[in-house]
């Protein structure tokens, strides 16, 4: 058994699906099956149930998943120790935020960064789900909260402002219709927050990009919750009068093994001068 097979079985462990499973590994579905169903046979012995669509694990294939995840932290804590130690400005570095931070902020400045470290290697990567930075998904993780993980550690990068977006000349009844987040556990802050600021709001849509809740504004299905560094640059749309605006921390969260590395603190450095020159432009 190789370590290469390994990994397909953590996928589905953890995703449950084919799809998620291809998705964290960057394959495609059939990929996976071929995958799974060559190592059941190699081992000759069934090691996940398909029931409703989802993917089981049997308690041989739990046993697989408990020793291929002490494999895992072994093989990720000896990466981050050889990197964190790393005193180039050189090699991969990973980036984990919203789409609108991506696009609006820190596309429009990477060339600034390449230029200057040619070295470097940036990956951007637009997800609502949380990145596992123990595992090596992400190198840098951009988020509103500070970690609460020992292992983790964060850095400000200064506040980001955001505020309720219209369509312009948009006119409502009482009953205020509001563009969300999908409903799960990771976004119920999210969307607490756009209900509570919201006085007679209810959640008419949501969806899972700043984009597309943008793109459901302009078109005037309802109210957003939206980056001013995005929203005030869009001429269809407007802000809510009276609502104001909320000013969040955002952070940038390594982990404690990798803060030492130089091209992950230089491309820390990166964000928070996009953080400083996005509010400076909303001033």
């Amino acid at each position: 058994m190789r370590w290469d097979d390994l990994k397909f079985v953590l996928a589905l462990h953890r995703s449950g699906t084919l799809v998620g499973a291809g998705k964290l590994l960057h394959v495609n579905t059939s990929t996976v099956g071929r995958r799974i169903l060559a190592l059941e046979k190699t081992l000759g012995t069934r090691l996940f149930d398909r029931m409703a669509g989802a993917y089981h694990p049997t308690s041989k294939a739990k046993r697989v998943v408990a020793c291929a995840e002490e494999m895992e932290i072994q093989a990720n804590t000896l990466t981050r120790q050889i990197q964190g130690s790393d005193s180039r400005v050189e090699g991969p570095v990973r980036i984990t935020a919203l789409d609108s931070f991506l696009d609006r902020l820190v596309v429009p400045a990477l060339p600034r960064l390449l230029e200057s470290h040619e070295g470097l290697e940036v990956t951007l990567e637009s997800d609502l789900r949380l990145f596992e930075l123990s595992r090596g998904e992400a190198d840098i993780a951009v988020r509103t909260a500070q970690p609460t993980h020992p292992e983790m550690v964060a850095r400000s990068l200064g506040l980001q402002t955001t505020a309720f977006y219209q369509a312009v000349g948009q006119t409502w009844s009482d009953d205020l219709p509001l563009i969300a987040l999908p409903n799960s556990l990771n976004h119920a802050e999210y969307n607490a927050l756009l209900v509570k600021h919201v006085a007679g709001g209810r959640i008419v849509a949501r969806a899972n990009t700043e984009a597309r809740i943008t793109e459901m504004v302009r078109l005037g299905i309802g109210i957003g919750l939206i980056d001013c560094f995005a929203g005030e640059v869009e001429p269809d749309l407007e802000r809510l009068p009276g609502l104001g605006q909320i000013e969040v921390t955002l952070w940038a969260v390594t982990h404690v093994e990798m803060r030492r590395s130089a091209r992950v603190r230089t491309v820390i450095d990166f964000l928070s001068e996009v953080v400083a020159n996005a509010s400076m432009a909303l001033q």
